[in-house]
C-alpha cells in the first residue's frame, strides 16, 4: 500500500500535530505524518486514540486522510475518524439525521434540549417532518419529557418541522424538550405509521455535559 501524503491545509492542523503528548508525539517526513509512541515504538495497520481524536496508521505507520480505512471508517483531511451521527433513521418516506443539539429555555423559562436534524422526504409527494411518521421521543431518568415550545420566530429550525417540502429535499428541523438535569436523554425513534409488529426503532444517547 502505497504511504499517504499529508498536506497541511490550516495552522490549526499544524498546531494539532505539533502537540506533543505523555503517550507520544507526532512526526512528520517527506512521505507524511506518523506518531512515535512514548516507548519509541509506532502504531501500524491499527488504530490509535491520540488527544480524544481516532487515527488509522497505515503498515508503513503512516496516518490516512481523505479516505476510507481498511475496516470501513471514514476519516477526514486531518486523519481523524469522522463520527458517525447520533442518529441516522430512515423508514418509507423519509429519513432524520441528527445534526446537533443545545440546551436553551422554552416560552415559559423552562430548560429544554432542542435537537436539530436534516429532515429528507423520500416520497414521491409534498410532506412535512411532522406528517413523515419519523416519531422522536426523548426520555430523562426514565422518564418521558415533555415537549418544550419556543417561539417559532426565535428559532427558524423549529417552525420548519411544520413545513411542507417537496420530494428529495432536505431541510433542517428540530425538536425540543423539557429536562429536569444535565443527565444524559435518551431519544428513542420509530416510525409511527408502521403498526406491524416488526416495526423499525432506534435509540441514542445525548449527553448533556
Amino acid at each position: 500500500m502505497k504511504k499517504t501524503r499529508l498536506l497541511l491545509v490550516t495552522a490549526a492542523l499544524s498546531a494539532v500535530m505539533g502537540i506533543t503528548t505523555f503517550a507520544g508525539e507526532w512526526k512528520q517526513d517527506a512521505t507524511g505524518w506518523w506518531y512515535q509512541n512514548q516507548d519509541g515504538g509506532y502504531p501500524v495497520n491499527s488504530w490509535q486514540d491520540i488527544d480524544g481524536k481516532q487515527y488509522y496508521f497505515n503498515e508503513s505507520g503512516y496516518i490516512l486522510t481523505n479516505t476510507t480505512t481498511p475496516d470501513g471508517k471514514q476519516v477526514g483531511a486531518d486523519g481523524a475518524m469522522i463520527q458517525a451521527p447520533l442518529f441516522d433513521f430512515a423508514i418509507k418516506d423519509s429519513q432524520v439525521r441528527y445534526t446537533k443539539h443545545e440546551i436553551s429555555t422554552d416560552y415559559e423559562g423552562n430548560a429544554c434540549v432542542i435537537v436539530y436534524y436534516d429532515f429528507t422526504n423520500k416520497s414521491d409527494k409534498e410532506l412535512s417532518a411532522m406528517g413523515s411518521g419519523s416519531y422522536i421521543k426523548a426520555y430523562q431518568n426514565g422518564i418521558e419529557c415533555d415537549r418544550a415550545y419556543l417561539p417559532s420566530a426565535e428559532n427558524k429550525a423549529i417552525n420548519n418541522r411544520t413545513k411542507n417540502v417537496m420530494p428529495g429535499i432536505t431541510l433542517n428541523v428540530a425538536e425540543a424538550f423539557k429536562i429536569s438535569d444535565k443527565s444524559d436523554i435518551i431519544l428513542t425513534l420509530e416510525d409511527l405509521w408502521d403498526w406491524s409488529t416488526s416495526k423499525k426503532t432506534t435509540k441514542a444517547t445525548l449527553n448533556l455535559n
